[in-house]
């Protein structure tokens, strides 16, 4: 196994560290201010961090091959004319700029949410940049999607990679298309003093996981929304307001038609309207949303409930059988992930439901996202655990359930997973990153 040091920064629960251990990986120093992940991080790794990394004399940290961490995305104060290391104190990302030039590892990576990118008009993500160049790095960055790496979560967030001058030669970047990333770099590009290379990126090709692969057998009750905000959140899908820029309809689909077409229609329970929404263009009004239809035989709960074959109409009368030599129903079970299914009135935009077999919403610390099952119009939502939230993120069950013996509550696991990085996307990374960091 090839071997190298590490430091990790702004910890959290070590997603970093699951990833880089299993790489052949020694973490020399761990830094988390919060302190529930520091009693996590020392359940999982047996030694805590060494806290606040502010308080932290960079000539005290130990000498290291790779520098990693998530730092918090904060705006820069750009006074002068010159972007660089000056113009990143009082931030986060300063303490990790501060180590790195003390140190000068062979290897810093870094990630962030996507809109660092674009974050106070550029400025942030080019001081950043700037700032790596100036102390002795050339630099790569993009954006990856945690869905394309074994996790049916869909979570982008960048990534960027520095890499000792003296291990790398500057080449220009490639750059192809118009997305945030080609318009990033294209951007940065025209910064003086920028040293630029093609890190050899994993492929972002294939879904392979789905979000009922990663669902527990069996779940507590208590997940369970109620009857009555299940059926609330039924008819939201009914409603105008849940037709948004990313409306789609839980209840009825169309074939073959797809994006802005499939927006411009109105869905009811046993199918299409033949008239299409104004959607506010050319002054036409709201279209007119058919009446709720609630499901039948509510009294139904779990596999009780998805025992029945459903038609778009109702309920057939026949009980499906599981087992004993009888056929399968030919109508399966669906599981579409569900925006933040405990608040009525949703924080964020677009869709409430996802369609059957996507990938789940991006977990976040304070958002607790859900699951809806069952065979349309027939369903049962419910949040997700704690362990599917651990799963989402690419952590064992083994690491999950020895924090939940350490006492740890579920208010903070959500917490806990949705500050993590996704453990299999530094995987990836990672086995990238050993011809520079290993010896």
């Amino acid at each position: 196994m090839r071997i190298f040091k590490y430091v990790s920064l702004f910890s959290g629960i070590g997603g970093f560290e699951q990833a880089l251990n299993k790489l052949g990986g020694t973490c020399v120093m761990a830094s988390e201010i919060d302190k529930f992940a520091n009693k996590a991080y020392e359940v999982l790794y047996g030694e805590p961090t060494i806290g606040d990394v502010t308080k932290i004399d960079e000539n005290d940290v130990p000498d290291h091959d790779l520098l990693v961490g998530g730092f918090p995305c904060q705006a820069f104060s750009v006074a002068g004319k010159r972007l660089g290391f000056e113009d990143t104190r009082g931030t986060l990302f300063f303490e990790m700029a501060r180590i790195a030039k003390a140190k000068q590892p062979k290897v810093i990576l870094a990630e962030n949410v996507k809109g660092l990118i674009s974050h106070d008009k550029g400025k942030t993500l080019n001081t950043i940049i700037q700032t790596l160049c100036d102390i002795g790095y050339t630099v790569d960055f993009n954006v990856l999607n945690s869905k394309y790496f074994g996790v049916p979560q869909n979570r982008e967030r960048i990534f960027i990679i520095a890499i000792r001058d003296d291990l790398i030669t500057p080449e220009p970047w490639h750059i192809e298309g118009t997305n945030v990333v080609a318009k990033g770099k294209r951007r940065i590009s025209q910064i003086d003093g920028i040293k630029t290379f093609n890190f050899d990126w994993p492929p972002q090709t294939e879904v392979t996981t789905r979000l009922r692969d990663i669902l527990e057998d069996n779940v507590d009750e208590k997940y369970y929304l109620s009857e009555e905000k299940t059926a609330k959140l039924v008819a939201q899908l009914e409603s105008h307001q849940e037709i948004d820029s990313d409306g789609l309809q839980m209840l009825g689909k169309i074939e073959g038609i797809n994006g802005h077409e499939q927006r411009k229609k109105v869905y009811s329970v046993s199918g299409v309207s033949p008239t299409p929404s104004g959607l506010g263009i050319g002054g036409n009004t709201e279209p007119k949303i058919a009446e709720p239809q609630m499901p039948r035989h509510v009294d139904l709960k779990g596999h009780d409930a998805i025992k029945r074959v459903y038609s778009m109409e109702g309920v057939e009368p026949t009980l499906t059988t599981m087992g004993g030599g009888h056929r399968e129903p030919k109508i399966a079970e669906e599981v579409r992930p569900v925006l933040t299914p405990d608040r009525e009135n949703k924080r964020q935009n677009g869709r409430r439901f996802k369609d059957d077999g996507e990938e789940s919403f991006t977990l976040t610390a304070q958002d607790r996202h859900g699951v809806a099952t069952g065979i349309p119009p027939h369903y049962r939502i419910r949040k997700l655990t704690p362990l599917e939230c651990f799963r989402l993120q690419g952590f064992p069950d083994e690491a999950h359930q020895a924090l939940v013996d350490a006492g740890i509550s579920n208010s903070q696991l959500y917490k806990m997973a949705g500050n993590a990085v996704t453990v299999n996307v530094i995987d990836a990374i990672g086995r990238r990153l050993l011809r520079y960091v290993t010896y």
